[in-house]
């Protein structure tokens, strides 16, 4: 998931009512807050006066964030925030924010990824090979037995599709 590929189509109430459905693709990416995206909105239908917009299709855009009738008024606040974590690791956050009660779509976005990476840093980790194959000499210490466990939590193992 990268918000700044995301794109929404978007037609107004007025069109859908009187079955005239004009819809336009816009990228995200070519706007820098909700003020300008509303007002390409406009500039798009502008034989309409307080058009109520409807977005009938979206990429790379999560639910969360969007729905037929509603795009979320932090979603450009939201976008560059996860600008800062990578690709994956933006889907982790998302998760993790969902997991931990945070409401990404209120809540402050820079605080929320500050938080996040105060956390669990910014780099994800690959797992080592498993400590099961380690043949037991390479253990440094003598007290520590063949059944070595590394504590160090995983974020994609701890917040990936199959988290419950």
């Amino acid at each position: 998931m990268d918000l700044n590929r995301s794109e929404v189509s978007v037609t107004t109430q007025h069109l859908i009512d009187i079955r005239q459905e004009k819809d336009n693709w816009l990228r995200m990416s070519d706007f820098g807050d909700m003020g300008e995206f509303l007002n390409a909105c406009s500039d798009l239908f502008p034989k309409e006066h307080n058009p109520e917009y409807r977005y009938l299709g979206w990429e790379d855009i999560p639910d969360l964030l969007i729905s037929r009738e509603w795009l979320c008024p932090n979603f450009f606040d939201i976008r560059d925030a996860l600008e800062t974590l990578g690709g994956e690791d933006a889907e982790h956050f998302i998760t993790w924010s969902g997991h931990y009660g945070y409401d990404l779509t209120a809540d402050d976005p820079y605080m929320m990824v500050s938080h996040y990476l105060d956390l669990y840093g910014n780099t994800v980790t690959e797992p080592e090979d498993d400590p099961a194959d380690m043949p037991a000499g390479e253990l440094i210490y003598t007290g520590v037995s063949s059944n070595y466990l590394d504590t160090l939590p995983y974020r994609y193992e701890i917040f990936d599709d199959d988290y419950n």
